[in-house]
């Protein structure tokens, strides 16, 4: 498992379980549903040529849904706060990717999809931050995104970052 994983699945909420958050004024709305858990997540993450990266991350996930007054899910919000570690498999070197904290909401009527955080904040002792990744970024549907705020790089380009920073 790994950082992938853990993003993965936290992509897949977000395509599946994220939601708006709601200010309804349906004086008779369904109560809100949450759902929360810890998890602890190991593995090998990507392969950078001449060694591993190993991920140890742990945190929470907060799901919550939003219904209107016939009761049907319209809304969900997913809250996730992650810490975690990567490591060169062959030195050793260790680098802190903390913390990442994710808001995504799902519209499960239009299918737009906002996500809103830091998903990707790695210090290199010495060289600070390396690599950043966070702010808004929309989906409408399955296509590329609708509008992009602050530093976000394909998963291409962020294992590429993550390689170099570990490269030591």
């Amino acid at each position: 498992m790994g950082i992938g994983k853990v993003f993965g699945i936290a992509v897949a909420l977000a395509m599946v379980a994220w939601a708006a958050v709601a200010s309804p004024s349906i004086v008779h709305a369904t109560a809100p549903a949450v759902t929360s858990f810890d998890f602890v997540d190991d593995g090998v993450v990507a392969n950078c040529g001449t060694f591993t990266v190993v991920a140890h991350y742990t945190g929470t996930v907060k799901i919550t849904t939003y219904f209107n007054a016939q009761g049907d899910p319209i809304r969900r919000l997913f809250q996730g706060t992650a810490r975690g570690t990567l490591t060169n498999s062959v030195t050793g070197f260790t680098v802190k990717d903390a913390p990442s904290i994710r808001n995504g909401f799902l519209d499960l009527v239009t299918g737009r999809v906002t996500n809103v955080g830091v998903d990707f904040h790695i210090t290199v002792p010495g060289s600070g931050v390396v690599v950043l990744q966070a702010g808004r970024i929309v989906f409408d549907g399955a296509g590329p995104p609708i509008f992009i705020a602050g530093p976000h790089f394909p998963p291409p380009v962020q294992m590429a970052m993550i390689c170099a920073a570990l490269d030591r």
